[in-house]
């Protein structure tokens, strides 16, 4: 996972609080100066072999760059991944396609805590893989990594809430630093439509790729359909 982020332990752990039986491991690394640039395994460097160590049954490149800048490169990413531990692999891009095909949706709108520049990139990737972006939330003016761990629930719910409306089957949140998770729930039964959660999503895929998946209750629709 990036080394700025200090969202995605936290949270899985909050999420795994009773599955004592999942054991989730962590190495760090440093994103690139820009956002467009491309993460592979020469940015990982040595945190996936230290994983490797670790005997896994899957793992995960906690970031959402593959949004922007191609799944394809996500896909060539986890074939470096499985080369270095020996366990299968997804990102947290692929685990949110993944997440929208496993609830069949293809109607969206998407929260992004980065530029609007940017959003643009998410959203031609998105409809090269048949997922039709009607509406996005940006932020009003850029912020970092930390800046963005930092929003407080008033901050991202007021973030959040413009991406609510008719025509989206679904609200996706792109952002592994982004504490969004934490108001799926309530989101979801206030406005009755799914919300995929980058970081969430990655859990998700991780147990299914891993052979351990199951459902878990009060984290949205997605982690309770497992």
């Amino acid at each position: 996972m990036p080394s700025s982020n200090s969202n995605a332990e936290s949270l899985t752990a909050a999420i795994l609080a009773g599955e004592p039986a999942v054991g989730v491991h962590y190495s760090r690394f440093r994103l690139p100066a820009a956002l467009d640039d491309s993460i592979d395994a020469g940015v990982l460097g040595d945190a996936p072999r230290l994983l490797g160590d670790a005997e896994l049954d899957a793992i995960a490149f906690h970031g959402t760059s593959g949004s922007w800048t191609g799944l394809a490169g996500d896909r060539a990413l986890c074939g470096s991944l499985t080369a270095a531990t020996g366990a299968p692999a997804t990102t947290a891009s692929l685990a949110l396609v993944a997440g929208l095909e496993a609830l069949r949706l293809g109607r969206i709108a998407v929260v992004f805590p980065g530029p609007a520049s940017i959003m643009v990139g998410i959203a031609r990737e998105y409809a090269a893989h048949g997922i039709d972006v009607v509406r996005s939330a940006v932020p009003t003016a850029p912020m970092s990594n930390p800046e963005i761990s930092r929003m407080d629930r008033q901050a991202i719910d007021a973030l959040m809430r413009p991406a609510f409306g008719a025509g989206a089957d679904a609200v996706v949140c792109i952002g592994t630093n982004l504490r969004s998770a934490y108001l799926v729930a309530e989101l979801e039964e206030e406005f009755g439509v799914p919300v995929v959660d980058s970081a969430t999503a990655t859990l998700w895929h991780l147990l299914r790729i891993a052979g351990a998946a199951r459902p878990i209750a009060g984290w949205g629709m997605l982690m309770a359909a497992a």
